[in-house]
Parts: structure tokens; sequence; C-alpha cells
């Protein structure tokens, strides 16, 4: 034996066999990521594509009393007032507008309901103020108080489609510490 022999015998020869397992899981994982792709395009659609009907897509903003006249409905004020609540614990008190979104065509007959029961509607308002639980009135929408009125004003209106949607235009908070 050579000394040029000897260290070519101490090297391991490279066995292709000791890569197959490493080739065979790049396989495996590849068909894999394509069956994925595959199923999942086959099982979620796409969004539907939904057309307006009968909209104007040009903004209607020529004339502004002419936007405001298409529209179909009007606001009629039913209180302003200063109800208070002491639910915490701490004396909370609140400057308050409540109006109603209504009809074009109910105008005349909302209005004049509101003005024969204005005490009765201003005190209804203010038991829901009174009787609202905290988080009910720092919700960002008031959607929990402005459904109570709605069901309070309907009651006493005694009409529950006549009333489409209330609105609290003006709800500012005072008391200890602000």
């Amino acid at each position: 034996m050579t000394s040029e022999q000897a260290p070519a015998a101490a090297e391991p020869q490279a066995n292709p066999r000791s890569k197959l397992p490493f080739i065979v899981v790049a396989l495996l994982m590849a068909i894999e990521g394509v069956a994925i792709f595959a199923v999942t395009k086959f099982f979620i659609s796409t969004p539907a594509v939904v057309h307006g009907e009968g909209l104007d897509a040009r903004p209607a903003f020529d004339d502004p009393r002419k936007a405001i006249d298409s529209q179909p409905t009007a606001e009629v004020e039913i209180t302003e007032c200063r109800p208070s609540n002491s639910v915490t614990g701490k004396l909370l008190t609140f400057k308050l507008r409540v109006s109603a979104l209504v009809l074009r065509s109910d105008m005349e007959r909302a209005t004049e309901l509101v003005g024969v029961n204005e005490a009765r509607l201003t005190d209804r308002v203010n038991f829901v103020i009174r009787s609202a639980e905290p988080h009910h009135l720092s919700e960002p929408g008031l959607e929990t108080i402005k459904r109570r009125f709605k069901h309070e004003i309907d009651g006493i209106l005694g009409d529950p489609a006549l009333i489409k949607e209330v609105l609290v235009p003006e709800m500012l908070q005072s008391g200890p510490g602000l």
C-alpha cells in the first residue's frame, strides 16, 4: 500500500441512497402543497358581484336643496332635556337632544303627535337615561339607547311604523371629574 492510497480509503464514499429520504420528503411536501392549493380553489368561491338597481352613478350634489328634497324621509324633533344617571354611584348629567326620522308623508302627523305628547316623551327619554347601564351610555353609536328610545316613543305615539329611526344629534355628559 502506498501513502497515496491510504487517504483515499479513509474517505467515506457518498452513497446515492443516503439522499433518498430527503428527496422523498421534498417530493411529498410539494405534492401536498399543490393538493392544498387545488382543494382550496375548488371549495372556496369568489365573492359575488352585486349591481345596484336603479342607482344613479353620478352624485346628486349639483343643487343641495334638490338632494335633500329627493330623500323620502324628514326629521322631527322629539325632545331636548337634561336627564341624569347615577347607576354607577356617581351622578352624571346629560344634555340631550332626540329626533326621529319619519317619512315625508307622515311628517305633519308625527309633528302633531309629538306636540300633543311632549311631556310624556320627555319623561320616557329621561327614564331611559336614568335607568341605562354605563356601557350602554358609552357605545359609539348608542345602539341600545336608541332602540330603547324607539320602543318608548312607539308606545306613546301608538304607531310603531311611524318612526323609522331615532337620532341622537347631541349628547353631552357632565359630572364630577369631567
